[in-house]
């Protein structure tokens, strides 16, 4: 069962790149600062005048598939922990306790389940995400003759790896190590962890509430809901850390977290720790709509599972 519920989770993973990679491209350049030394301007921490300003200098293509790699090999270690080992460690806390598992266990059963899973998600997806960040805070258009970039954040600068597996060899040797790959992992491991206890918890205890109290019948009409709920506070509760992680990837030193937090403040104040919260919600709205339902589905019909809930 442990690997069917891990298969389960996996399988579906894929699908949440594919359909959102362009808002974490877009996210990602609110959230990042320009490249020292270049001539670009900041983007707007508008999410739809960044939007036009990415699409009208880079294409459709750069902003749909830049980072498209990273994104889904980021998104299958997540899964693995985020609702892969989910059920597995909710059951085994709320037994440890007295409980009997599954929708009924208590919600503090669930709430560490899902801080575990988000956790062990962040540390396990932290290479793939510094890539994707890089991948995406410095790509741009570059002019042949020149061979300087002319868009992006490092604009007027000569461009840097373009692939996923060169972009983590440069951190690695910008690092001087391996280790050097876990760079801000504390910070994506305290991100996942919220992001998770706000979201699978809340998703779950949703639709149970509502079946059992409310007598609603488990419908896509209540995954919706339970969706929007979810996607709601998850994406509020994150966003703080979410700019914290931003910026530390796509710094050129190895700043800390104190540093990181005080320049956002000193850049933007209070609002700065909620750059990019209409393409975070964007993205994991309807990751949240659809995800948990085609992963009940995958459980139920390839894989001989029950329903999550």
């Amino acid at each position: 069962d442990r690997r069917r519920e891990v298969a389960a989770a996996v399988s579906s993973s894929a699908a949440i790149p594919l359909a959102t990679n362009f808002l974490d491209h877009i996210k990602t350049r609110i959230q990042s600062r320009p490249a020292p030394g270049g001539v670009a301007q900041p983007y707007s921490p508008h999410f739809l005048r960044s939007a036009r300003r990415l699409l009208a200098e880079e294409g459709a293509v750069s902003l749909y598939t830049t980072g498209l790699t990273a994104s889904i090999l980021r998104e299958a270690a997540t899964q693995t922990f985020r609702l892969g080992t989910y059920p597995l460690v909710r059951d085994a806390i709320s037994r440890a306790t007295g409980g009997d598992g599954g929708g009924d266990s208590a919600v503090a059963a669930k709430v560490a389940a899902g801080f575990a899973g988000g956790a062990a998600s962040g540390v396990a997806a932290s290479p793939f995400d510094l890539a994707r960040i890089r991948l995406q805070a410095e790509a741009g258009r570059c002019c042949q003759a020149t061979g300087l970039l002319t868009s992006g954040l490092r604009a007027g600068l000569r461009p840097r790896e373009t692939s996923t597996v060169g972009t983590l060899q440069l951190i690695a040797r910008e690092g001087g190590g391996t280790l050097a790959l876990w760079r801000g992992a504390g910070v994506n491991a305290l991100r996942a962890a919220t992001m998770n206890v706000a979201t699978v918890p809340v998703y779950e205890h949703t639709k149970h509430l509502a079946k059992k109290h409310l007598g609603v019948a488990d419908t896509p009409s209540l995954h919706l809901a339970a969706g929007i709920v979810a996607g709601l506070a998850g994406t509020t509760a994150a966003a703080p850390v979410d700019v914290v992680r931003t910026r530390l990837m796509t710094s050129s030193h190895s700043a800390g977290h104190g540093e990181a937090v005080v320049g956002i403040w000193r850049d933007a104040g209070l609002r700065g720790f909620l750059r990019g919260w209409w393409p975070a919600y964007m993205r994991l709205g309807p990751v949240l709509l659809f995800y948990p339902a085609l992963v009940e589905q995958v459980r139920v019909r390839i894989f001989g599972l029950g329903p999550l809930v």
